[in-house]
């Protein structure tokens, strides 16, 4: 099994190298990725297993755009536990998941950092053009 996270040339390829869309997305799953966990989180300690089910599928969802095998696969576990209403393993794959999410973003913050500084990020460039929106720093 690789060790790799994310692969940056299949995920660029897949977003037709829109470096620019890539930040928006990382920007987001930065943004928003603690509060998603923290919904399978609460479901799993309230033993709510719809809670588990539509809560994993959502960050499943949000995890698989990155292409992270590993880190879509831990939340499918909690998926499929809320949906077979067994959480029996649920505390352990909260862990997995949560380790596998901080690996993630560790590895988007390092991407983003380096197409920050990408030429073809810069408002103005020719491949931004003159109407490209800002980005919070």
């Amino acid at each position: 099994m690789s060790n790799e996270i994310i692969n940056e040339t299949q995920l660029l390829e897949r977003l037709e190298g829109d470096e620019e869309f890539l930040l928006d997305l990382i920007d987001t799953y930065l943004a928003e990725s603690d509060q998603v966990l923290e919904d399978v989180l609460d479901a799993v300690t309230r033993h709510d297993v719809e809670g588990v089910h539509r809560a994993a599928h959502k960050l499943k969802g949000t995890l698989s755009i990155f292409g992270s095998r590993e880190t879509t696969e831990a939340a499918l576990a909690l998926e499929t536990m809320g949906r077979d209403r067994n959480l029996d393993k649920a505390d352990a794959a909260c862990a997995h998941l949560r380790h596998r999410m901080a690996d993630l973003g560790s590895s988007l913050a390092a991407l983003k950092e380096r197409h920050s500084h990408s030429p073809e990020c810069e408002p103005g460039s020719s491949v931004a053009g003159p109407d490209s929106f800002m980005r919070k720093q």
